[in-house]
């Protein structure tokens, strides 16, 4: 805020001393859609990272054969897990998008209940995170022009 008193220049604080915050230099708020989808998809990463011990301890319980195969499963489970927490914040929305719209589309195919479920979840992900695009890419204004600054 500017002093409105003759004489005064915009000095970048508040007439009490404290900085001000111009207009437009702050990222605008988490939309709450944004907010439920990136919970859904961290949700879904830890309850996948959990599912994927337990086929583990249970697989080197029985003796079965196979139990390599839960760590990539349990690395996909904890990638889930950062690439939420990084859509959050708003960074990464490309990867965001194709990463979760292969993995919902492998989930409905599987034909599971659980992968139904975690398809679901992954497309309306999607469809959010499409929708709420300029929330993603917002970014702080650029400084004025050198003709500008003179004035």
């Amino acid at each position: 805020m500017s002093d409105p008193r003759p004489g005064r220049q915009r000095t970048g604080f508040t007439p009490a001393g404290l900085p001000s915050d111009e207009p437009g230099m702050q990222r605008p708020p988490r939309p709450m859609a944004v907010e439920l989808a990136t919970a859904m998809v961290i949700v879904s990463g830890l309850v996948s990272v959990l599912i994927s011990i337990e086929a583990f301890a249970r697989m080197s319980e029985l003796g079965s054969e196979g139990t390599e195969l839960t760590l990539p499963s349990l690395a996909i489970g904890l990638a889930l897990v950062i690439l939420g927490v990084l859509l959050r914040f708003g960074h990464a929305w490309l990867v965001g998008v194709n990463v979760l719209a292969i993995a919902g589309f492998l989930e409905l195919i599987s034909g599971a209940p659980i992968g139904i479920v975690f398809g679901a979840l992954d497309v309306v992900a999607v469809i959010v995170l499409l929708v709420y695009r300029p929330w993603f890419v917002w970014r702080l204004p650029s400084e004025p022009a050198e003709d500008e600054r003179e004035r």
